[in-house]
């Protein structure tokens, strides 16, 4: 009798478990739908707040059948979470955020928002990601920078088959960027960016230690900046000639400021001073570009954005130390997709906000 009495519980538990994998999948973002932005009301709004990711348990995924059934009988799977994200990429559909201490190992969280499903990528080319610092997409593959292992690793967006890039030419990379279909490294080391070509070959190089225009210290971000309206960074880059079509935006970290260089690094304008005014930075940690050439600075020790049309005239700022929405602890890594959309990897905060550029925000 207690056996067929378990039997009942059992099968009326799985029927429970399987019928509640019916359920419509709820937004993935935690705050979708709010109506958080900046600047504050009366004046026009330029930047709306969406959400926040933490892990997997945020991407609001409903169990399969299957996966009700192996819980009901094994217990619940733990659920991962981010650990220290310091970099971000985003295509508009996938996300992946690099995290060096993860645990179990350093590893980038590759994220389907469509299907709600997060994997996680810890081993390139043999071996186990060491310093996972940055990572950027271009044509369905996906450049891992792995400040330790010295070199950046290209592996299908997914983490499939990986070739190495830089190995005993690069000494710590720090930020990686497309230009058409070169793969742009920036090294904090080397205090240089060194230009690759698909297949790996170095086509070139520029900068050194200096504080003159042309030269870094210690870089810690680099992004790919349209010379034409309307052209994306991602893939719309693809069918454009690189000649002229570009210009590249250095976070030169130490040297508290804003570089623009053409293709082939030569100096076009630089912005920025170590203060605290506004158009100040105090550390520049990363960068990133829209589809107007419009600029985003992400500053780690103000733990702000601020927002730079491509003259390197101030337009807004928005966030402030606390873990609020729109608020920061150490952040990392910044990076803009194709819906417009500002994903910002809130390092010590252990989650990834996003934001979204509003039209009305001028170019």
């Amino acid at each position: 009798m207690r056996l067929i009495r378990a039997r009942f519980a059992l099968a009326a538990l799985i029927a429970g478990a399987l019928a509640g994998c019916k359920s419509i999948d709820p937004p993935p973002f935690s705050f979708a739908g709010t109506n958080i932005v900046w600047p504050p009301p009366p004046d026009q709004p330029r930047v709306r707040y969406i959400g926040a990711i933490s892990g997997e348990a945020d991407l609001g995924r409903k169990k399969s059948a299957g996966e009700a059934l192996t819980e009901v009988l094994q217990g619940p799977r733990p659920r991962i979470s981010f650990s220290t994200p310091v970099a971000v990429a985003a295509d508009g559909r996938r996300v992946w955020v690099a995290d060096p201490a993860q645990p179990g190992g350093p590893c980038v969280h590759a994220i389907d928002l469509e299907a709600r499903s997060l994997t996680l990528i810890r081993e390139v080319a043999g071996a186990p990601l060491q310093w996972p610092i940055d990572v950027a997409w271009y044509d369905g593959s996906l450049a891992i920078a792995d400040a330790r292992r010295a070199a950046v690793f290209m592996t299908s967006i997914n983490g499939g088959a990986t070739r190495t890039i830089g190995s005993g030419v690069l000494k710590r990379p720090a930020s990686v960027t497309w230009v058409a279909d070169r793969l742009y490294v920036l090294d904090a080391g080397l205090h240089a960016v060194i230009m690759f070509d698909q297949i790996g070959r170095e086509v070139g190089r520029f900068g050194q230690r200096g504080t003159r225009a042309g030269e870094f210290n210690f870089p810690s971000a680099i992004c790919a900046v349209p010379a034409m309206n309307g052209i994306s960074p991602g893939a719309a880059a693809r069918a454009v000639d690189i000649t002229g079509a570009w210009e590249i935006a250095i976070a030169d970290a130490m040297n508290f400021r804003v570089q623009l260089v053409d293709e082939i690094g030569r100096p076009l304008r630089t912005f920025g001073q170590k203060g605290d005014a506004a158009g100040d930075f105090s550390l520049p940690r990363d960068i990133a570009t829209d589809r107007a050439g419009r600029l985003c600075v992400l500053d780690n020790q103000f733990e702000n954005i601020q927002i730079f049309d491509r003259e390197a005239r101030l337009l807004m700022a928005l966030g402030r130390g606390g873990n609020g929405p729109g608020q920061f602890n150490l952040p990392s890594g910044i990076a803009i997709d194709d819906e417009q959309r500002i994903w910002v990897a809130d390092t010590y905060n252990r989650r990834v906000q996003v934001f979204e550029l509003l039209p009305e925000l001028p170019s």
